[in-house]
């Protein structure tokens, strides 16, 4: 009894130590996963910035900007900057004890 214990003691951590190897070597010879590496080398980097642009060709034309005029952008924009001048309030939390006998 004593010798079927160890001996399934040493199986299982043969078995943990062989799926420990097993995972930590990958499915790739080391050659080919430096190929796919370098292959899409910050592809999704060109993507993401890409996928932000709204316009490509808003650099190309001169016509002016469509949008609000300038008292009202100069409105929100010093309302903006006021809102990180005001105080937070402090309120008070109050917290009921109960008394437990």
């Amino acid at each position: 009894m004593k010798m079927l214990k160890g001996n399934i003691i040493l199986i299982v951590i043969l078995g943990m130590f062989s799926i420990t190897l097993w995972g930590c070597a990958g499915n790739l010879p080391e050659s080919k996963r430096i190929q796919n590496l370098e292959m899409n080398w910050g592809k999704s980097f060109e993507s993401a910035k890409k996928n932000q642009i709204l316009n490509p060709d808003a650099g190309k034309s001169l016509e002016p900007v469509v949008g609000l005029n300038g008292e009202a952008a100069e409105h929100g924009v010093n309302k903006y900057k006021e809102s990180f001048k005001k105080e937070a309030k402090k309120t008070d939390i109050r917290v009921p004890l109960i008394k437990i006998e």
